[in-house]
């Protein structure tokens, strides 16, 4: 996707549309603007091509005029001095609108005839007969040059308002069809995302945490794959967040739920969880699951000599040491008070005891806040193991065979590992 297209995208519909609204609006305002100048131009021009015209055609008359009124002649003294007073007046009118014409013709960009041209002086010389016809042949060719000209530019007029029509209705075109792309633009970038979305959050199943993680990884492959709004992928991501943030808190409430708080060590919902699982697996497969029952030595006289507190304290260490020696798949839980359980699934006997053994030294080898008070003189623990299917065929039993050798452990002196399969006499109970 190229650096524009991704500059289109990320320009929400909302501002594309007033963007789109403004732009349009100060071109139409323009285009009115430079139409209204531009006509009214052009029809003062026409008017004065049309005035100049008619004042022409008006001049033209009245050198007809004083032609006829000059080949008047008159025998009578009085009536001949009347006569040559009218034509000094004449003379004069003619001058006045010769002048004004001359103005006129100026104004309104049309050539001058050379009878026009001729200066104040000359005039009156203009005037005498031999000149007339001159001044009509010059007249008539102004008369049709300003008819031409006129003409031209009342074409003109109807031309700028045609085209000011053809403007309006091209601007109109093109807004119809922006709107048109900027609906289906709008229809395939927002509003199909937003129905996908919608079926998406549709699906989701908010009591299975798979179904919030498989969500949001759907969001997050349509958002990369398919173009979107910027708005449509603000929302996308924001669920996205909600979604992962809601994911993040299901794993830690799992972890409260299924996590001892003093110890941190799996709580006993859980490891029954497991211990029940595990069984049935191993039935299926024909293999084995191996259980140690795991008691601090007498843990109740290290509580009262040095109180609950440092009794919590020493439990979270033993608990860390107990960790520390299983392995990955290994399920180390608190069953209850000083007494842990740990699940070895597809593990035999021997394996568990030799994790077993290794963990008894451990603890014992390890310092422990004054645990030289113990009657040992060292905290120590026992440990009894059962083994499914050897010496158990359900996890009740599992639980209550390794349980009764922890209670042999304990009768044989503490600080020990006791096999429920080798004990003397397995219905022996503590």
């Amino acid at each position: 996707m190229s650096r524009a297209s991704q500059a289109i995208n990320n320009i929400s519909p909302l501002r594309a549309i007033v963007y789109t609204g403004t732009i349009s609006m100060i071109i139409v305002i323009a285009g009115i603007a430079g139409f209204v100048v531009t006509q009214q131009n052009l029809l003062e021009t026409v008017q004065k091509k049309q005035a100049c015209y008619l004042d022409l055609v008006d001049f033209r008359g009245k050198i007809l005029e004083f032609g006829l009124l000059r080949n008047q002649e008159n025998s009578n003294k009085s009536l001949a001095e009347a006569h040559e007073r009218e034509m000094s007046v004449q003379r004069k009118t003619l001058l006045v609108n010769f002048e004004k014409l001359a103005a006129e013709m100026k104004l309104a960009g049309l050539p001058p005839f050379s009878a026009l041209q001729v200066t104040l002086r000359q005039w009156y010389a203009m005037l005498a007969e031999k000149n007339l016809d001159l001044i009509h042949s010059e007249l008539d060719k102004s008369i049709e040059q300003a008819k031409v000209a006129s003409k031209e530019a009342s074409v003109r007029l109807v031309v700028i308002n045609e085209f000011f029509l053809f403007f309006i209705l091209a601007v109109l075109l093109t807004l119809s069809i922006t709107a048109g792309w900027m609906l289906h633009n709008n229809y395939r970038q927002t509003l199909i995302p937003l129905a996908q979305l919608v079926g998406q959050l549709k699906l989701l199943n908010r009591n299975l945490p798979e179904s919030i993680r498989d969500t949001a990884a759907e969001m997050k492959k349509d958002l990369t794959e398919t173009g979107h709004s910027s708005d449509i992928a603000q929302i996308t991501e924001s669920i996205m967040k909600f979604c992962s943030d809601i994911d993040a808190k299901n794993k830690k409430l799992d972890e409260i739920y299924i996590r001892d708080e003093k110890t941190n060590l799996y709580n006993y919902r859980h490891f029954k969880e497991h211990l029940v699982i595990d069984i049935e697996r191993a039935k299926r497969l024909n293999d084995k699951v191996s259980l140690a029952m795991i008691d601090i030595d007498h843990f109740k006289i290290y509580n009262d000599t040095n109180g609950h507190i440092a009794g919590d304290t020493t439990l979270k260490l033993m608990a860390d040491v107990i960790s520390s020696q299983c392995r990955a798949y290994d399920v180390p839980s608190r069953f209850g008070g000083d007494e842990f359980a740990l699940l070895f699934p597809k593990t035999d006997t021997e394996t568990a005891r030799d994790i077993a053994e290794r963990l008894r030294k451990t603890i014992c080898d390890a310092p422990f806040m004054n645990e030289k008070h113990q009657p040992s003189g060292e905290l120590t623990i026992s440990i009894g193991i059962a083994t499914f299917p050897n010496d158990a065929l359900d996890w009740p039993t599992l639980i209550s065979n390794a349980d009764r050798a922890l209670y042999r452990a304990k009768a044989d002196g503490r600080n020990k590992v006791v096999m429920f399969s080798a004990m003397d006499s397995p219905s022996i109970s503590g």
